[in-house]
């Protein structure tokens, strides 16, 4: 049997190599990173979140020489012959290698990691059971990250019986489970939220909420929240951080809601997150949501299906580029397309989809600064406009029935800056509200944590002098076709002073 020591190896100025580009690779590239960003990855392909990460890259087939310079080597191909050949070509040149998954190829195991600051602690079952590992490492990690030092606990299972007072260390009581809500928020519009997920987002301890969730959604709960966002080119979590987020507040026994943009089982992870929570045993529901492709085709009345025009429909994904699906439907729908709208349309064209067939590009579906392009295949191809995040495609002969002027496009678009006191109705108008709120010395402090595109805005309404002054801290001017209303003559010589002298 093979013994492996644990030790701290020191690598500053170390060299680490990584053959394989892929998930394997992925998973642990994530681990070392916390320590050093002098890796390298040989692979011909590399996904596109380890790309994202900015290391040094070679992109081709492993040869023997790669290995030279290099002080550890992670051979994370999926080919067993392949790995077999990185173990041997190592030892040749005195190099340490791990073997993922392998542990009789491995001279070093790498074990499941918390750090914080300048504290780790390393979980290892020897390579021989890494499940139990990462349960292990998940439940020291939920302690650290509450800071409770006190008491005695029982790990799942049973695995860690024993008291821990001897260590200082207790484990928190996993007996006492919360619940889960994988909540679907819909596209933007906050109103388009479910009666069922209004109900729950009221009960809940924890709101997990997205990027494309609305602040106005959220800022109606009371609910402690937490921030997630995970955008393409700047991830504020990553999907196996927002796991452990989701599983540690369920564990210290709170009703957690996890809040997603659109559907979470459309291009939502839903299906990962529910896969956590299963292999710990925590309960959980899945309410669902607006997905963005029906939002967007009722706010721009561009019928997915249409009797004599389009009986099917499909929902594709814009990335990775390399592996964009044309399926055989009337309508193509492709979510998350900001930037690869032009290398979907080649991939339309190339499977045979005519020039003439009309596209529309929407983007913030739903909300107040929903913007669409229009165009047939051909014309969207050549231009080189400038698509924004979030961004939904549509293709097909049913864009010939939508609406320019539609339903969504006639509301005026109105900033409430402070309290309501307008007369304008939901059939006439959007709200975007700036919140204001008073503090003990009596003036505003703005709220959002959004910015409002004023380009989209038809009229301001300020409800109190306070709330303009702090518009005016965020927006020192804005563009001369927006119409100003206030709500007395106070606020409008507040308004006037600050903005009409500028």
């Amino acid at each position: 049997m093979k013994s492996f020591l644990p030790l701290n190896i020191r690598i500053d100025n170390k060299r680490i190599l990584f053959v394989g580009g892929g998930k394997i690779a992925l998973h642990k590239i994530k681990t070392v990173v916390q320590y050093t960003r002098n890796i390298s990855i040989v692979s011909p392909e590399i996904q596109d979140e380890l790309h994202q990460m900015g290391f040094t890259e070679i992109r081709k087939e492993y040869e023997t020489s790669d290995l030279e310079g290099f002080f550890l080597v992670y051979a994370c191909t999926s080919n067993l012959e392949v790995n077999r050949r990185i173990k041997n070509d190592a030892a040749a040149y005195g190099i340490m290698v791990n073997v993922v998954d392998n542990r009789e190829l491995s001279d070093f195991i790498s074990p499941a990691v918390i750090k914080q600051d300048e504290m780790t602690i390393a979980v290892s079952s020897n390579g021989e059971n890494v499940k139990k590992a990462v349960a292990w490492r998940n439940t020291l990690k939920s302690i650290v990250q509450r800071g409770d030092f006190q008491g005695t606990c029982q790990s799942q299972g049973n695995e860690l019986v024993k008291t821990t007072a001897e260590i200082g260390i207790p484990v928190p009581d996993l007996h006492k489970k919360g619940y889960v809500y994988i909540i679907g928020a819909g596209p933007g519009d906050p109103e388009l939220l479910t009666i069922k997920a209004a109900r729950v987002l009221c009960e809940a301890d924890v709101i997990l909420y997205d990027d494309l969730v609305s602040s106005d959604l959220v800022a109606q709960f009371s609910a402690r929240k937490i921030y997630t966002g995970k955008r393409k080119d700047s991830h504020h979590f990553e999907q196996d951080a927002i796991n452990e987020e989701i599983l540690r507040h369920a564990q210290e026994g709170k009703i957690v809601a996890r809040l997603k943009g659109g559907d979470p089982f459309i291009f939502g992870r839903g299906g990962e997150e529910i896969e956590v929570l299963r292999e710990h045993g925590i309960g959980y529901e899945i309410i669902p949501g607006i997905t963005a492709a029906h939002g967007a085709s009722a706010y721009t009345e561009i019928p997915l299906t249409m009797r004599k025009v389009s009986s099917s429909v499909a929902f594709c994904t814009g990335h990775p580029v390399s592996k964009v699906q044309v399926p055989d439907t009337d309508t193509l729908v492709y979510y998350m397309v900001a930037s690869t709208v032009h290398e979907v349309l080649d991939a339309v064209a190339l499977k045979g989809r005519n020039d003439t067939t009309p596209v529309a590009i929407v983007q913030n579906a739903t909300r107040y600064n929903q913007k669409i392009i229009t165009g047939t295949l051909g014309e969207l191809r050549k231009g080189d406009k400038q698509v924004n995040s979030p961004a939904l495609l549509i293709i097909g002969d049913n864009i010939r029935h939508s609406i320019e002027d539609n339903w969504y496009s006639k509301k005026k678009k109105i900033v409430i800056a402070g309290e309501d006191f307008s007369h304008s109705g939901s059939a006439e108008s959007v709200k975007i509200h700036f919140t204001c709120k008073r503090d003990g010395a009596g003036h505003t402090v703005g709220e959002r944590d959004e910015p409002v595109d004023l380009n989209f805005i038809d009229e301001i309404y300020f409800s109190s002098p306070s709330c303009v002054s702090d518009f005016h801290t965020v927006y020192q001017a804005f563009p001369e076709k927006i119409r100003v209303k206030t709500a007395d003559q106070a606020t409008q010589e507040e308004y006037v002073k600050l903005f009409r002298a500028c």
